[in-house]
């Protein structure tokens, strides 16, 4: 220790080794901390965010995901509810008891209770995969989320998903139960009768809504057979009401011979026809006609041509017939024509052709 004098403030001589004061060095630490904070410009203005970054990444690719199409394409294939069942009741009973039990009771206890595991986790893994693959609404592109509504309802979608994710919790809760119930067997007939039981009740919830099952593998293959569009191909959409040549135009135009994409909410085919011109390829499709009326009054096919309209990137070609043969008069023709359906707030190339017959 070193002693300073109260006067000169200099270390006294007490017989120790002293360290001149100009030989003690000082070491200073300082802690800095970098709080940072992010900011968005509003009108001009910096206004501060409360957006994480993970959250930022996840919303980055959530709008990602709504900018591509083609998610039909990729639902699973579903099998039927008794396929699945018969196919989890054939592999639940080929499960064997754990080797080295000696005691018949509780090898017995043993195999039962692993059989109605298996039995259970063979109906629902299938479930749970089907509901995993099947994307929400909300991440799907906005073209599709109408296609969806227009073939299944509003709401129905989520509603059978729904109904397949109940019966799933259905089935772990009776297998699971039923399972730990074989497990406390106290003899060999006891445990054979528990796992009987449980066998009969996981397949009577599992039979009782099964048509879930089956509901979803209607819904995968009607929209795995939606047409699909091609986002990246520039597309001439013709518009106009109904019976004023827009199929024929597109016949005339098309390089080859147009395809015809069928709906599953209508019997009329949509022609979808290509034009090569100096080696880029277009694409030229007509539109369901579209009558002078409000949306709640339209029917399926309107509402297909306003899905076109509002959510794909296309140029509008009007397409008017002046004769009145159509059976739209040229005035409520003109006024389809002006009124903004489907446009609001996108720029669009529009061109009027007028047939005379």
């Amino acid at each position: 220790m070193i002693l300073f004098s109260a006067t000169n403030k200099l270390p006294r001589n007490t017989g120790m080794n002293v360290i001149p004061v100009w030989k003690l060095y000082p070491t200073l630490c300082f802690c800095k901390t970098v709080q940072t904070t992010t900011y968005e410009v509003v009108n001009g203005s910096y206004v501060p965010s409360t957006q994480t970054k993970q959250e930022k990444e996840m919303k980055d690719k959530s709008s990602a995901k709504l900018d591509t199409v083609g998610a039909f394409q990729k639902l699973p294939m579903v099998m039927p509810s008794v396929d699945i069942l018969h196919s989890a009741l054939r592999k639940a009973k080929r499960v064997l008891p754990t080797k080295g039990i000696a005691n018949i009771a509780k090898r017995e206890r043993n195999r039962g209770a692993k059989q109605l595991d298996a039995l259970m986790k063979e109906l629902v893994v299938p479930l749970r995969t089907y509901l995993e693959s099947f994307p929400k609404k909300k991440y799907l592109h906005p073209y599709e989320r109408s296609l969806i509504e227009l073939t299944l309802g509003d709401g129905n979608y989520e509603e059978v998903l729904g109904n397949v994710d109940a019966l799933r919790k259905k089935v772990v809760s009776v297998g699971k139960e039923h399972a730990s119930f074989c497990a406390k067997s106290l003899t060999k007939r006891e445990a054979e009768e528990r796992l009987t039981e449980g066998v009969k009740k996981i397949e009577e919830v599992f039979n009782h809504e099964a048509q879930v099952v089956d509901d979803l593998l209607h819904i995968a293959k009607t929209l795995r057979a939606m047409p699909v569009v091609d986002l990246e191909t520039p597309t001439l959409c013709l518009v106009g009401a109904p019976n004023v040549g827009k199929s024929s135009l597109v016949r005339t135009l098309s390089t080859g011979k147009p395809e015809v994409c069928n709906y599953p909410f209508t019997t009329r085919g949509i022609l979808m026809g290509h034009i090569i011109l100096n080696y880029q390829t277009f694409q030229v499709t007509d539109t369901p006609g579209l009558l002078k009326r409000s949306d709640e009054d339209r029917n399926n096919l309107e509402k297909l041509t306003l899905a076109v309209l509002s959510h794909l990137p296309t140029a509008i070609l009007y397409v008017h017939d002046l004769s009145g043969e159509c059976g739209t008069s040229p005035s409520d023709q003109v006024l389809c024509f002006c009124s903004p359906v489907g446009c609001k707030g996108k720029d669009k190339m529009v061109g009027n052709l007028y047939g005379t017959g």
